[in-house]
């Protein structure tokens, strides 16, 4: 992983290979410092400008008073972290579940589940553009599965959601797995930094949620294949105007209410890594823009305990190579009917049936 930040960053933001996502996020910031704001900087190399929340720029700021290469190094060092951190809590969690024995230790869960990641694509787009998706699915994942009903539970799920929309999904999931602390912390955190940003700078926050964030279309190349969320799927079918919209609108809702069941189900069964996993499907296939660096959740999918009759290890494993496949090879048509299968047509088991 190191050797691979360095390289990215060696390779600079206009090669070939450099961290255009990155290139962003800091030309934004920089646009910030001189006045400029944070909304009129667009990439030269890529045309995109800068899309989320005033608070996610404020947090990277630290990252402008070094040189590019040296902020690539740290940037990337920093995703192979949150890669390893994903990879042991999620091991850690499995290993107490697992029925079929080859993983019912925390050492072998932790680092097969860390080959998966490694050779999947969401990983490899995400070290290709410098994105931030692996830094919130380690804090959603770390409060979730490790910090349970203590204190500060909810509080690392608030700031993904206020570095990026995208999470807050996972704040009714607190909700549903009975723990109400948390989800009025995961609210009460992301209010105080939303507040925070907006004392920062009024005229970027305002900027923001009154306009930025209903911008959808504005985004580089919206519609194709590697995003894989429902609303550029029907795009890509021909579907557009008002037929698009209401065909998105009720299955959308379809999905995100059996995907909820389905979690709640298995938070009260005790597994809140299928919920996890359900629920990110989810977002994926919900959210208007699911890039491949955001499908990190799919990548997990294959640690989830289907439940087939005959409860055989050859099925699970049969599911895991084809889950692992999708999201490995260049398959990304196939991987909207993934989210959809994973947030609400694969039965999970839960442990009881173990």
């Amino acid at each position: 992983m190191t050797a691979l930040a360095a390289y990215h960053a060696l390779h600079g933001p206009e090669g070939v290979h450099g961290l255009d996502d990155l290139e962003v996020y800091l030309g934004a910031v920089e646009s910030f410092k001189q006045g400029d704001g944070l909304y009129t900087f667009h990439s030269t190399d890529i045309g995109d400008g800068f899309t989320y929340p005033p608070f996610a720029a404020f947090t990277i700021i630290p990252l402008t008073f070094v040189p590019y290469t040296w902020a690539a190094v740290l940037w990337t060092c920093t995703c192979a972290a949150c890669t390893v951190i994903i990879a042991v809590v999620v091991g850690r969690h499995i290993a107490k579940k697992w029925p079929y024995g080859v993983l019912d230790d925390s050492a072998s869960s932790s680092g097969l589940v860390f080959l998966a990641i490694s050779i999947s694509a969401p990983l490899a787009s995400n070290l290709r553009f410098g994105q931030i998706s692996l830094l919130l699915c380690a804090l959603v994942i770390v409060d979730v599965l490790c910090l349970g009903r203590t204190r500060a539970a909810g509080v690392l799920v608030g700031i993904a959601t206020a570095i990026k929309l995208t999470p807050l999904i996972f704040i009714p999931l607190l909700w549903l797995a009975g723990r109400c602390r948390a989800t009025v912390m995961a609210v009460g955190t992301f209010a105080l930094c939303i507040l925070g940003a907006w004392a920062v700078s009024p005229a970027e926050s305002e900027k923001f949620w009154f306009s930025v964030v209903f911008q959808v279309d504005a985004v580089h190349a919206f519609t194709p294949s590697g995003n894989i969320s429902l609303d550029a799927s029907l795009q890509r079918l021909g579907l557009h105007g008002n037929a698009h919209t209401a065909i998105w609108a009720m299955l959308c809702l379809a999905v995100l209410v059996v995907a909820m069941y389905r979690a709640a189900q298995a938070c009260r069964a005790g597994d809140h890594f299928a919920a996890l996993v359900i629920v990110g499907a989810a977002s994926l296939v919900v959210s208007p823009i699911s890039w491949t660096h955001h499908q990190i959740w799919l990548v997990l999918a294959p640690f989830v305990v289907v439940r087939w009759p005959d409860r055989r290890w050859t099925a699970q494993a049969a599911w895991a190579a084809a889950v692992l496949a999708i999201m490995s090879l260049s398959l990304a048509e196939v991987r909207p009917l993934l989210a959809i299968a994973v947030a609400a047509l694969v039965p999970f088991r839960k442990p009881a049936d173990n």
